[in-house]
């Protein structure tokens, strides 16, 4: 189990660079064909991850195009919630090489898992006026609990992989599985024993099963209805389920499992 009080220092900035020897073989076949360098993200970058989220993720990501959270109502609300979630994550950026040098082309927000997040999200979801982000607090609150992940691996907290996005015009290179793996090696770095990935699209899904992650529990969207029993979301298809993942990162016996076991 983790200490759930602050995670020891550990000084992973040299570790996180792709470039790195030192990173484990499992990440090797993805350093070679990634066109990217992963390190962590400081209090500096606030700035350009909230532009990269406004960009990539509000726009982009099916649950959120579905529930127009991308107007300004909903927006910058949800902006915000990301700006307090960078003070307390562990977050992984992936830089570009080449012709985007320089540029943030992908990026993986993690954080603590606790079973009180769920009623955490309720609460907030009761403050918020902005129907369209109350909506999506729900949703989350919903994911965070439902899974009863904390019951099942017998622990007070996990590792999240909370927000994981790919600029637009880089995406179908890989930079997502890249991202996901840097942020389990993190994870164990960090101490903690168990990790989840919640995922609202098909898309990364996909990427946490690649990364060793098995789907835990999952529901379809349409199943997700108001008062009136009508649906509350609609995304287009191929993302018509809620998908958890989640796995160990050590083996009974304390060694580290294989992060690429899902390929």
């Amino acid at each position: 189990m983790p200490n759930t009080s602050s995670p020891p220092k550990v000084n992973t900035a040299e570790r996180f660079d792709s470039k790195d020897n030192r990173s484990q073989n499992a990440l090797s076949a993805t350093q070679r064909s990634c066109p990217c360098r992963i390190r962590l993200a400081s209090a500096a970058d606030t700035h350009d991850i909230v532009q990269f989220v406004r960009r990539n993720l509000l726009h982009h990501e099916p649950l959120l195009r579905s529930l127009n959270v991308r107007e300004i109502s909903a927006g910058e609300p949800l902006l915000e919630y990301i700006r307090q979630q960078l003070r307390e994550s562990f977050t992984l950026l992936a830089m570009g090489t080449g012709p985007t040098s320089g540029r943030i082309v992908g990026m993986a927000i993690s954080r603590r898992s606790c079973s009180w997040d769920g009623k955490h999200l309720i609460e907030r979801a009761d403050r918020t006026r902005c129907d369209q982000l109350r909506k999506l607090l729900y949703i989350w609150s919903i994911v965070e609990s439902e899974p009863n992940l904390h019951q099942h691996f017998c622990t007070r907290c996990l590792f999240e992989i909370a927000f994981l996005a790919t600029a637009v015009e880089s995406q179908r290179q890989g930079i997502g599985l890249h991202l996901a793996l840097h942020s389990l090696q993190l994870a164990r770095d960090l101490g903690f024993r168990f990790a989840r990935m919640n995922c609202t699209c098909e898309y990364s899904s996909r990427v946490a099963t690649k990364a060793g992650l098995e789907c835990h529990w999952t529901v379809a969207y349409h199943h997700l209805v108001d008062s009136t029993k009508q649906p509350v979301v609609h995304p287009d298809p191929p993302h018509t389920h809620i998908k958890v993942h989640a796995m160990a990162l050590f083996s009974p016996g304390g060694c580290p499992l294989n992060p690429h076991a899902g390929n």
